[in-house]
């Protein structure tokens, strides 16, 4: 693979540069590129799909990227274990993604067959936390009748993640909830709250961990969990749906994969109505009625979308069926999009990195990229 692939312009439209930012945004130039260059950042030493990447706010430059295995076809079953290690996820730590000499390390939770099981996912706090999810119906064995799957919290502190577990830790995560199986997407709100894509019920759960346990301890006991818009989503096998979330405007955005449409929920409509399955005691576990969930893009220029970000006044998404790269105005209309040149089936999570760039994964070689446009 060169160093750099040069690629061609699709469609283009330009605006003045908006230099404004709110908490939990950053600022990139919301013009449509007249051309794009990807940068591979790393070479994975193994076949991986690359499934999500995001920047710690913490560390300067420090892409965090979550790998995982093909499937095996293997059973994950307690008589027979040989088809539990495929299910394990790996992160890759990207140090100086912004830079023009990148280096890699792999970290891997010491029970990464339960806690990084098959991520798809990855979203990081301003509180030195960040939170996975992945794509199973349940992170036990594979013969266990309880859809028994969701999102993980974990320390980015260097020490903790993907340490060797000391005794009576249960691998290095600080906090577990277990009612969204298939997860697809994850969303940084505030604190230790997230929203997730729920593949399984086709809905948003938002899950708020509140104090974390010890590391690889096991109370979940303040967790809370919110049910939004059920059976209003629908999973594509293998393919991320992310999420993105304007913190000004309080607007979660989301990519409804299998129906090619990019859907806006507010997150702070809907009342709480009945209870839902939980299989841990929580402080709450609710479905919230009456959200307001609205079409953004409808279908028709979008026929897989997996990776989104919202960035000041755009919505960036990547298309995985097409390889393209769309930019859409926040009234939902069309700004362009860019070819990125890459194999149908390649484009999964986007992000915008500290230096207003943007960064893409890649499902069907494990490698990130950082996009150099002009």
């Amino acid at each position: 693979m060169s160093a750099l692939l040069a690629l061609l312009f699709v469609n283009c439209s330009s605006s003045p540069l908006d230099t404004s930012s709110e908490p939990g945004t950053v600022t990139v130039a919301p013009q449509v590129p007249a051309s794009i260059q990807l940068v591979p950042l790393y070479t994975p030493p193994r076949a991986w799909t690359a499934t999500a990447l995001a920047f710690d706010p913490l560390r300067e430059g420090e892409l965090w990227v979550t790998l995982r295995r093909v499937p095996s076809n293997k059973p994950c079953l307690e008589t027979a274990l040989s088809g539990c290690a495929a299910l394990e996820g790996e992160v890759a730590l990207v140090q100086g993604a912004t830079s023009a000499e990148p280096s890699m390390t792999l970290k891997k939770d010491g029970n990464a067959w339960h806690f990084m099981r098959r991520p798809t996912s990855i979203a990081f706090g301003q509180n030195g936390n960040l939170a996975t999810c992945g794509e199973a119906r349940t992170d036990n064995y594979e013969d266990d009748a309880i859809d028994y799957s969701g999102p993980v919290l974990w320390s980015s502190d260097p020490a903790i993640f993907g340490a060797l577990p000391k005794d009576g830790q249960n691998g290095t995560h600080i906090d577990m909830l277990h009612e969204s199986p298939f997860c697809m997407g994850i969303a940084y709100e505030r604190d230790n709250a997230y929203w997730v894509f729920n593949g399984k019920a086709g809905a948003l759960d938002r899950y708020d961990f509140h104090e974390p346990h010890v590391v690889g301890g096991e109370d979940h006991s303040d967790g809370e969990l919110s049910r939004y818009v059920e059976g209003e989503l629908e999973r594509v096998p293998e393919v991320p749906s992310h999420l993105a979330l304007d913190h000004s405007q309080r607007q979660l955005y989301v990519a409804d994969t299998a129906r090619g449409r990019i859907l806006r929920l507010s997150i702070d409509s809907g009342t709480p109505g009945a209870s839902v399955p939980a299989f841990e005691t929580l402080s709450a576990n609710r479905r919230m009625d009456g959200a307001s969930l609205v079409e953004f893009v409808a279908p028709g220029s979008l026929t897989a979308p997996s990776g989104i970000v919202f960035s000041v006044d755009r919505v960036i998404v990547t298309d995985n069926a097409t390889s393209l790269i769309w930019w859409f105005k926040l009234d939902g209309s069309v700004l362009g999009s860019v070819d990125t040149g890459l194999p149908a089936g390649s484009l999964s999570g986007i992000t915008v990195g500290p230096d207003g760039k943007l960064y893409l994964s890649d499902l069907l070689t494990g490698t990130a990229y950082r996009v150099e446009g002009s």
